[in-house]
């Protein structure tokens, strides 16, 4: 019995009106080889391969790889490729095979928009992170931008200081108060011989070494005069506090203490000093910076 291998099938021994898969499928069975046999060969799954004689394979996939399939099994059934891809072409009518790379391609472009919208987004959410950190810096560096905490401590403090001042002078007036009703109760009647004995020691309380200690005594006196809003904060030599807070434009402060004085200005070009009517020169301090100095009459 002479057996002999089915010869290269031609477009002319086929039918036209079969499928790709069709011819495939046909041409598989005519060489007794199971679906197995053919996905073992051409490394495929055995679904694909189903897929592929069933005209069924995912709509997702690409032509390319869809027409690779075809003429990888054409050839392995002795199928004429051309055979195969021109029954490809009829069955998908020619216009779908071209929409899946346009659709693939609007994909990408509506997936690379997206990105970049997102992209944008982050850089602008960033931008805004670092104007509300500098913004929040330049505030907490201000001279005005005190905790309310300290505040309200130096608050306190100049409190408690201006109470021992005021308890200070009510305790001064009542002592130099004292000499002059002694010696109102011990002057004698007018006209009487102790009282010409009595007026002669008066002289010595205008003399001299009295003046000066009566001068020494005085306490130093600060003028400030303001043209423009400035914090301050003034502590005298024994380290009370006899001024703080905030004074505004125009406001003429004096205050008196015992020299020398330790002087903060929030911003110190905008404040006229003068110490015991002596002007104090304030070319050396920084403008709109906080200055902190030792106030004193120079030697």
């Amino acid at each position: 019995m002479n057996t002999t291998e089915p010869t290269e099938l031609s477009e002319a021994t086929e039918p036209t009106a079969l499928t790709a898969g069709q011819l495939l499928r046909q041409a598989r069975e005519q060489r007794k080889l199971s679906v197995a046999d053919v996905a073992l060969q051409l490394n495929l799954r055995v679904n694909l391969v189903k897929q592929i004689e069933a005209d069924q394979l995912d709509s997702s996939m690409l032509v390319t790889f869809v027409r690779g399939y075809l003429r990888a099994y054409a050839r392995l059934v002795k199928l004429s490729e051309q055979l195969v891809l021109t029954a490809f072409e009829q069955q998908s009518t020619g216009s779908s095979d071209q929409a899946k790379p346009m659709r693939t391609f609007s994909n990408r472009a509506e997936l690379q928009a997206t990105e970049n919208r997102f992209m944008w987004l982050t850089y602008a959410i960033g931008f805004i992170l670092v104007l509300m950190l500098v913004v929040w810096w330049w505030q907490t560096a201000s001279p005005s931008a005190d905790s309310a905490a300290e505040q309200q401590e130096l608050s306190a403090s100049v409190a408690a200081d201006n109470s021992n001042l005021a308890e200070g002078s009510a305790t001064a007036a009542t002592t130099d108060s004292e000499p002059d009703i002694s010696r109102a109760s011990a002057e004698p009647e007018p006209g009487s011989a102790s009282a010409f004995v009595a007026a002669e020691p008066l002289p010595e309380l205008a003399s001299p070494v009295a003046t000066e200690a009566s001068m020494l005594s005085q306490p130093d006196v600060i003028t400030m005069e303001f043209s423009d809003n400035c914090w301050i904060d003034v502590l005298d030599a024994d380290g009370n506090r006899i001024a703080y807070g905030t004074k505004e434009t125009g406001y003429r402060m004096t205050v008196s203490g015992k020299a020398p004085f330790v002087v903060t200005l929030g911003n110190p070009s905008v404040v006229r000093v003068t110490l015991n009517n002596q002007p104090f020169d304030m070319s050396s301090l920084p403008a709109g910076r906080v200055a902190k100095f030792t106030l004193a009459e120079p030697d």
